[in-house]
């Protein structure tokens, strides 16, 4: 008997089909394809793989569709997947151990991990996980019923059981680009439609078709169908804490934390042996400003999880980043608001050392060291980390290096790069400015490509960079008619006023482009050209312009510059939102906890709405001060002090106002 049949309904899958196959060439015995109807390659791409090609009318049923390529199965097993899933190669060894040495019960069904790629883009992927059950015995009489989101049944056999394998199926159908093309929302849509005229929805297909909703951005709707899923507690159910984890993401979203805390307390945390439910804790107290308790709670989730991998538990309940990326995010973030750089960056490191291919990170860690420890010593931890014989690693930390203008690392690393050949224009242009290479970055001043909107004003940012340090704007003015945008426009004349000195700049236009010109201010730190940084700030200054150099250096750990530029827009009572709140938390990590409190106020002052903030006004505030803060807290967000932890702390703030 032939051991592994894949089972697939397929429509118009030309993308994305040769990946499937090609992933399951070498586990599957037979290769059983349904097509409800294509018109590209679809049909020509399953016979260049052998597989058996079945033609089916549409009904607009699922469980039909599944059923009928079953019904053609003649292995031991049945393995049901969609065009858009796949199999890793790395886990062959697991499938196939399963497959010869599991014993086949005709009440036995078994359910892997799905794992979901769903951002917009394939290299910035975000990654959700749902358990599903599509391994089975043949000839059990097990098959399909209900729709859409079709499940496995026996009948009048008896029960059917699920149990959770340690196998998993990877999906890309859910990326935006995918959802758009294939119209799945509202083909889906329209089968639940008509399952709810006749009044057959059950709580999982309530739960489904929530997320057919949240998919689509509908979030009262999904709140609503998710809600209808919960009359009944399925805590052992697979879908349950799915449908409970979204329903607390779409709660915050929404800011509603009161019912987002009984989710938590009283259903979450019947799964608090895994790392979800202390990471979303954790984002309640840091949502509230509540740091301590956050950080307690992040390093808690990570403590979990690596408890769980000891014992060779499946690690995460829902999010496999809950178990460790979002924590230790989050514990960065955290320790750089109180300025405990050391935490910050072990945390970073950790990250890194998890997945040394994640350039987000790397950007962050290398941009902090590079302003606070000397080159050689950037190059020594780098190289703990990353094998330098290996040339993607080497091209990954030359790019980053390129990006982070650091010309030290440049020098170091092009040293391992074969060619420069395959660089972008763009980091063609950064190595140019960097290794200060005149004639060379001049010569690259222009593009044939077709560039996004923000992928032109990169370009423009080093140009400018060049032209500044150059003192020849011919490389703007070129990209200025090739691109023809009203923001490059103008950037390029404000450029051109510094560099001929004709004119001065106009405050407004300054004002308007303060975002943009803090990019090319950056560029020229970065590089270590002082004298033009000091001269192109001197010409392009507005208000906004210095508080976001300020904060950057703020982040950077530089913090006596800083303060510097803090102590200029205080004299001249121009600090922005963020400069505020940076000041405020400054005062508190060195206890002068007065001063704390003025840039706090000055803070909710500008934006009232900003909650986090009074745990801090209302903790470090005087106590003629405390009832002022908690009152106009209690009457701005009323829906609010419910929370649990936070009404315990306003009861305990008032009882130090008493005494």
């Amino acid at each position: 008997m032939k051991r592994l049949s894949v089972c697939m309904i397929v429509k118009n899958e030309e993308e994305l089909l040769s990946r499937c196959l090609d992933s399951v060439m070498r586990l599957a015995d037979e290769i059983i394809i349904v097509d409800t109807g294509s018109t590209d390659r679809t049909k020509e791409i399953a016979g260049e793989y052998a597989a058996k090609l079945f033609d089916y009318t549409w009904c607009n049923d699922f469980a039909a569709a599944r059923n009928e390529s079953i019904r053609h199965a003649s292995g031991k097993w049945i393995l049901v997947l969609d065009a858009d899933e796949y199999l890793a190669e790395n886990e062959y060894d697991k499938w196939n151990e399963f497959l010869n040495n599991a014993q086949s019960m005709d009440y036995l069904a078994y359910t892997m991990s799905v794992i979901n790629f769903t951002g917009d883009k394939k290299t910035q992927e975000e990654i959700s996980t749902m358990p599903v059950t599509r391994l089975f015995p043949n000839f059990k009489g097990i098959y399909f019923e209900r729709p859409i989101h079709e499940q496995l049944t026996r009948g009048q056999h008896g029960e059917l059981y699920h149990k959770q394998i340690a196998l998993n199926i990877y999906h890309t159908g859910y990326q935006t680009q995918r959802v758009t093309e294939k119209n799945k929302h509202e083909r889906n849509m329209s089968i639940f439609n008509e399952m709810k005229k006749h009044d057959s929805m059950s709580d999982y297909d309530w739960y489904t078709i929530g997320n057919e909703y949240r998919n689509a951005g509908e979030v009262e709707e999904a709140i609503r169908c998710y809600e209808q899923a919960f009359k009944e507690k399925y805590s052992k159910l697979a879908w349950y804490p799915f449908c409970l984890v979204g329903l607390i993401s779409l709660y915050s979203q929404e800011s509603r934390w009161q019912r987002v805390e009984e989710l938590t307390n009283n259903q979450l945390s019947e799964f608090s042996d895994y790392a979800d439910y202390h990471t979303i804790k954790g984002i309640q107290y840091e949502t509230m400003g509540w740091v301590d308790q956050a950080i307690a709670c992040f390093i808690d989730a990570i403590n979990v999880a690596e408890q769980r991998a000891s014992n060779d538990q499946e690690i995460w309940l829902v999010e496999p980043a809950y178990s460790f990326e979002k924590p230790v995010l989050q514990l960065v973030e955290l320790y750089f608001q109180l300025n405990d750089n050391q935490q910050a960056i072990y945390w970073l490191s950790k990250l890194l050392h998890k997945n040394n291919k994640n350039p987000q990170v790397l950007l962050k860690l290398v941009e902090w060291l590079c302003q606070n420890e000397s080159p050689d010593s950037v190059i020594i931890l780098l190289n703990k980390i990353y094998d330098v014989t290996d040339k993607s690693n080497c091209n990954l930390l030359f790019i980053v290096s390129l990006v982070l203008g650091q010309a030290e690392l440049v020098k170091y690393y092009v040293k391992y790069i074969d060619s420069l050949d395959h660089l972008s224009l763009l980091d063609q242009i950064r190595f140019a400015v960097i290794l200060d290479y005149k004639e060379e970055g001049l010569a690259l001043s222009s593009s044939d490509q077709q560039l996004d909107v923000d992928d032109q004003l990169q370009l423009w940012v080093q140009t400018a960079v060049g032209a500044i340090r150059w003192n020849d704007y011919s490389g703007i003015i070129q990209i200025k008619d090739e691109f023809k945008t009203d923001e490059i426009s103008k950037l390029t004349e404000l450029i051109v006023s510094m560099i001929t000195k004709e004119h001065l700049p106009d405050e407004q236009d300054l004002k308007s482009h303060s975002s943009s010109l803090f990019l090319v201010a950056k560029q020229l730190f970065l590089i270590k050209d002082f004298e033009k940084f000091d001269e192109f700030i001197n010409f392009m200054r507005s208000s906004e312009l210095v508080n976001q150099l300020a904060n950057y250096f703020y982040k950077l750990n530089l913090t006596e510059m800083a303060m510097n530029y803090y102590s200029i827009l205080l004299s001249e009572q121009q600090l922005d939102f963020t400069s505020l709140i940076n000041l405020g938390r400054y005062h508190v990590n060195h206890h002068y906890y007065d001063e704390a409190v003025e840039f706090f106020s000055e803070a909710v002052k500008l934006e009232p709405t900003t909650k986090s903030l009074y745990y801090s006004l209302i903790r470090h505030a005087k106590n003629e001060q405390k009832a002022e803060y908690i009152n106009k807290f209690i009457a701005d967000f009323p829906d609010f002090v419910g929370i649990t932890f936070v009404d315990d702390f306003l009861h305990q703030e008032k009882e130090l106002i008493l005494y």
